[in-house]
């Protein structure tokens, strides 16, 4: 979006340019070299060629690869992809726990940790893990989500021996020395803030707290808040590390050109002293129930130029009943340029550069958002509109071409996710923090060339709800509160950058921002 919108501002200065250039034009045009085809109408000799589409071509039928399952002598499961085009391979150490087992009243205790991996171990400082990794030509990387820990590292095959070592020990050991701790501290802190200043960031916030309610883990950022943040401390992370980080509760993925037989001797080596133990008792991820009428939440941005649009509810699980049929649905509302959503916001009524949907699907039931970054004064029909497609096709189903249309773009989006090593272990990283099998993906097109247009009708009208859905705006209150109470949607509720009721309220009131 941010691109197209570069472009559309620097159209007309190219225009302007190319109209105004100081190299002069030719008296006479030069006679062409060779004989060409006569000139059309429009000026162009090709322009016949360019009135009919070319036809598609062939079909590429491609098939996921499925992960070789083993298992080590202290029970950690392996999957492993060969792939031997590169010399290139993908560690990955997927973790079954994340922001769903932070600690009540200590959100990004997850996030947290995993920023700590690389920082320092009993064995090697911050440095000395920098610069092995860099010796090696391998890049780590770790991060918490809502349901799963990730960390891993991508290298030269070549370098596995020297990179396992540094890797095992960064994910196994890490220190929580208190100043590394303070250093990332900072660091997390500026992200947080950055967060809080992003409107789009500000609109997930505030639609994740008002679906999953108070107090629910998913209620917060990943990366947790000022307070809880500033409130960490090397203990708690370390308490949740021997809680959660267990051979019994992960996932080792390994992708690229590796060959078993050498691999898992290796693995042993490093993982085999990793003790199994008993897992905490998970937090309840059931919502919150909202009490009393709707509302539309307002976060208020004096004098911006645009609003951010999110309007969802409670979304799919992986074990849902409906779960491909309902991702089809959403594609044909928001999911790609073709949607009802973009037609309608960005093509029709020049509203957005882009309006989307989706479901945030994770192993208890996540997310569902339609989103849209709209031209501020036009956001009360902006929303008008939004919800108007909702409804329409929760009422009117789809064609059989949205059908065709919507099952192509998931199906042809497939093959990009086993691009390199990296985006292959990530995309069975998600497998395993869904508690799904290794081969889902092998049958992952033929469930959803199965959905029908009656499947999809049955998910749209059991899954959106515009009568429930919660509303969030992002935008200047003063200027849009009158139209949008006219819309009849619900009274008006006020929430700052990071959800809170009571201090939006006070911000308002005493006329800051």
């Amino acid at each position: 979006m941010e691109r197209l919108a570069r472009l559309a501002l620097l159209a007309p200065a190219i225009l302007v340019a190319c109209a105004t250039s100081s190299t002069p034009a030719p008296a006479t045009a030069p006679a062409p070299a060779h004989a060409t085809a006569p000139v059309s109408e429009t000026g162009t000799p090709d322009a016949p060629f360019r009135q009919t589409l070319p036809e598609p071509g062939q079909p590429v039928t491609f098939q996921a690869p499925v992960p070789a399952v083993r298992t080590l002598k202290n029970g950690l499961t392996v999957w492993i992809v060969e792939q031997h085009e590169l010399p290139l391979a993908t560690v990955e150490l997927v973790v079954r726990a994340g922001e769903d087992t932070d600690p009540a009243g200590k959100p990004g205790t997850a996030s947290f940790v995993a920023d700590m991996l690389d920082e320092g171990t009993s064995l090697r400082d911050a440095t000395a893990i920098a610069a092995a990794f860099e010796d090696q030509a391998a890049l780590f990387r770790a991060k918490a989500d809502k349901d799963s820990l990730i960390a891993a590292v991508s290298f030269p095959s070549a370098s596995l021996a020297p990179v396992l070592d540094v890797f095992s020990d960064s994910v196994l050991r890490p220190a929580f020395k208190k100043p590394d701790l303070e250093r990332v501290r900072a660091l997390r802190l500026g992200d947080i803030a950055q967060l809080e200043a992003d409107p789009a960031q500000i609109g997930r916030t505030v639609l994740n707290r008002t679906v999953f309610g108070e107090g629910h883990p998913w209620a917060f950022p990943t990366t947790g808040t000022v307070a809880s943040t500033k409130a960490a401390r090397g203990k708690q992370l370390a308490a949740w590390h021997r809680s959660w980080v267990r051979p019994n509760n992960a996932v080792l993925v390994v992708v690229g050109d590796v060959n078993p037989s050498t691999l898992l001797p290796e693995l042993e080596r490093r993982f085999g002293g990793w003790k199994p133990a008993a897992l905490p008792k998970r937090r309840s991820l059931a919502p919150v129930a909202r009490k009393g009428p709707r509302v539309v939440t307002v976060v208020d941005r004096p004098g911006a130029a645009q609003s951010q649009l999110w309007v969802g509810e409670l979304g799919l699980g992986a074990g849902s009943a409906d779960l491909y049929s309902a991702q089809v649905a959403s594609q044909v509302l928001g999911g790609g340029f073709k949607s009802r959503l973009n037609a309608n916001l960005r093509s029709g009524k020049g509203y957005t550069y882009g309006a989307f949907s989706a479901f945030d699907v994770r192993r208890e039931p996540g997310l569902f958002a339609a989103i849209a970054p709209v031209v501020a004064d036009k956001t009360p029909e902006a929303l008008r509109e939004l919800l108007g497609e909702i409804e329409r096709l929760r009422e009117g189903g789809i064609d059989a071409a949205e059908l065709a249309d919507a099952k192509s773009g998931l199906i042809q989006s497939l093959p990009a996710e086993f691009g390199s090593t990296t985006s292959t272990a990530l995309a069975f990283g998600k497998l395993v923090a869904l508690g799904r099998p290794p081969d889902y993906f092998a049958s992952y097109v033929q469930k959803l060339e199965a959905v029908s247009r009656e499947d999809v009708a049955r998910a749209a009208r059991a899954r959106f709800d515009t009568r429930t859905l919660a509303i969030v705006v992002v935008g200047p209150l003063a200027e849009l509160r009158p139209r949008l109470e006219a819309l009849g949607l619900g009274g008006i509720a006020l929430r700052d950058a990071t959800g809170e009721a009571i201090k939006a309220a006070r911000a308002v009131k005493s006329g800051s921002n």
